[in-house]
């Protein structure tokens, strides 16, 4: 995964968190929408994601500009606990190998 992929999927948790706690901006995103990601001062980002999303539009899906200006530098978490998972092995999959 390339940074700007990285910095997109950021981005688009970032948003989301936004719209869960600004229910009333979601009545300007039409149905299916395609978020572009336009952020200020990061021209080959926006570049970069108006063009792989552009790539990737659906037929008539509408397309939404997302101009994003500021946010906060720090996470907005303040404790958490992590519990790692550890996957089951397969032991025929394994045994394959």
């Amino acid at each position: 995964m390339n940074d700007y992929s990285k910095f997109t999927t950021m981005l688009a948790s970032e948003f989301h968190r936004y719209l869960m706690d600004h229910e009333e901006r979601t009545t300007k995103l039409p149905e299916n929408a395609l978020i572009i990601f336009q952020v200020d001062g990061e021209d080959d980002f926006n570049r970069w994601h108006k063009e792989m999303s552009i790539r990737n539009k659906e037929a008539d899906q509408p397309v939404a500009y997302v101009h994003l200006k500021k946010w906060r530098l720090h996470s907005s978490i303040e404790d958490m606990t992590l519990v790692g998972a550890i996957a089951k092995q397969d032991s025929a999959t394994h045994a394959k190998r």
